[in-house]
């Protein structure tokens, strides 16, 4: 009995040794696309006949343009050379493992959508990181990733002018997800990469993608970590396979893939299709944010600075939009305003300079005691704290009150009545407001400002917007977002700044 049980205990510990290794990943999975018809005829094979050449008869169609280009299918990486029992070899490519994930996905597109797009190979070797003449780049695979520090420079610029990048760990890899976030980590290390939260814009672009199926789980939240620029979601990496769904086929020879199911990977597909084109003019508007004019650097006599406070969750939402409202301010109230946003961090910065800071997030975060307690000797000292939402997303909010209640324990959260001064006494008297389309259709009945404040000594010392402002504030529409519409986050901005600065 000893003997077996060492005998077992031997074979539980070598069970690691036997797991796959990254080129198990590496298999054929799929048929390449089809290939069109060949209606020419014999005499079409002929020279073209010299000019002037016979015009077209009225009756015959002529060819209709072909469509633009959404999807850059980036080619990487190496191959192997996959034996078949009959001794067949085919040859697989890392960055081509499911040669039709991007045609059967935009034709599905176009099928439910009527969205016309194609896709194109694309190499990252004298790529001009344009993102007008390719929206989406997409790297497929079951390989790491490894790319050379050019490769990286391109992918950066590319990103942040605006350009989305999708990774698809096709058979649902390790190794190509676990790359793909190191390698986006390299490319933009001051930026962060989360989770998408369930009421993220991308699982509801189309259609409410917020329970999925897999190989192996069923009904469970889509799984796609998100590098932020801004609001705007740059880079996706999915953990399970999206391809082999798109394409509707099974990776039969990869014992460990795990995959999203074709109907769970199209629902998705289409999601991410529709975000890449509704947020492309926020990816251009933020890529434009911090160019200033020349007259934006003069010192002021009185200046306005703007201090947003940075946090180690996702924090600078919409770059530029603070500075739209100063010269809207600015030409509408003649502030004299100093448009460079200051950043300030709570442990180290000298808060007393400013008379406001300004709270702004997309994810989840938390203040350390240091930064915590600074902030409350701020608050306490007479400062003021205006906390915007992000696209109104209810990971933030719940970070907010829960770091207010640690901050202020002996203060709650209340609603401001609309006949609070804010509203009726500012530069701009607010009554009514409106929502973005998202925000009206879940609130159909909302039409006044909602804004919750916090008290110190019996006055209001914070203020919370659940809906999002600053996306107002850069003007771009933000799809599916739950905030004012721009025309009143402008009004409500100027109304919050003027508050703090003359109370």
């Amino acid at each position: 009995m000893k003997i077996k049980l060492i005998l077992f205990v031997a074979v539980a510990l070598m069970l690691p040794v036997v797991h796959a290794n990254e080129d198990d990943y590496l298999r054929p999975v799929g048929l390449p696309p089809k290939a069109k018809p060949q209606m020419r005829q014999g005499g079409e094979a002929l020279p073209p006949l010299p000019l002037p050449a016979t015009p077209l008869r009225r009756s015959e169609k002529k060819r209709p343009p072909s469509p633009s280009t959404l999807i850059g299918k980036v080619i990487w990486g190496s191959y192997l050379d996959y034996k078949w029992e009959s001794g067949r070899l085919t040859r697989v490519y890392d960055w081509n493992m499911v040669p039709a994930d991007c045609q059967q996905l935009l034709r599905s597109a176009y099928k439910h959508l009527h969205m016309d797009y194609k896709v194109q190979t694309t190499s990252l070797e004298g790529f001009n990181a344009t993102p007008a003449e390719i929206p989406v780049l997409y790297f497929s695979g079951g390989r790491s990733l490894n790319f050379t520090d050019a490769n990286r420079e391109v992918l950066r610029k590319y990103m942040l002018a605006g350009g989305m990048v999708w990774f698809d760990s096709v058979v649902g890899s390790p190794y190509f997800y676990k790359s793909a976030l190191t390698e986006l980590k390299q490319m933009l290390p001051e930026l962060q990469i989360r989770r998408l939260p369930e009421d993220h814009p991308i699982f509801h672009m189309v259609d409410d993608t917020v329970k999925v199926k897999t190989k192996t789980k069923t009904d469970v939240m889509p799984v796609l970590d998100a590098l932020y620029i801004g609001s705007r979601v740059a880079a996706v990496v999915s953990a399970y396979g999206m391809g082999a769904g798109w394409d509707n086929t099974t990776p039969d020879l990869v014992k460990q893939a795990d995959y999203y199911d074709h109907s769970s990977a199209v629902r998705l597909g289409l999601n991410l299709v529709s975000y890449a084109m509704g947020y492309f003019r926020v990816g251009q508007a933020h890529a434009r944010a911090q160019v200033y004019a020349p007259e934006d650097a003069l010192d002021n006599s009185d200046p306005v600075v703007f201090a947003q406070i940075r946090t180690r969750g996702v924090w600078n939402t919409e770059p530029g939009g603070a500075n739209n409202l100063l010269r809207f301010m600015k030409k509408n109230l003649t502030v004299k305003a100093n448009y460079l946003v200051q950043t300030v961090r709570l442990d180290t910065d000298p808060l007393e300079d400013y008379s406001f800071l300004y709270l702004s997030g997309i994810s989840d975060f938390s203040f350390d005691d240091a930064e915590r307690a600074s902030l409350r000797a701020y608050l306490q000292g007479g400062g003021y704290l205006l906390i915007d939402n992000s696209l109104g997303l209810n990971e933030f909010s719940k970070a907010v009150y829960r770091e207010m209640q640690r901050l202020l324990p002996e203060s709650k959260f209340k609603k401001l009545a609309i006949d609070h001064s804010l509203y009726q006494q500012g530069p701009f008297k607010v009554d009514r407001v409106r929502y973005t389309l998202a925000a009206r259709a879940k609130y159909p009945a909302l039409r006044t400002p909602v804004f919750e404040a916090l008290q110190i000594d019996g006055e209001e010392r914070v203020f919370f917007s659940p809906f999002d402002m600053a996306a107002g504030w850069q003007g771009d529409d933000h799809p599916l977002s739950y905030g004012y519409a721009p025309g009143d986050s402008l009004l409500l901005g100027a109304n919050l700044v003027t508050y703090c600065l003359t109370h």
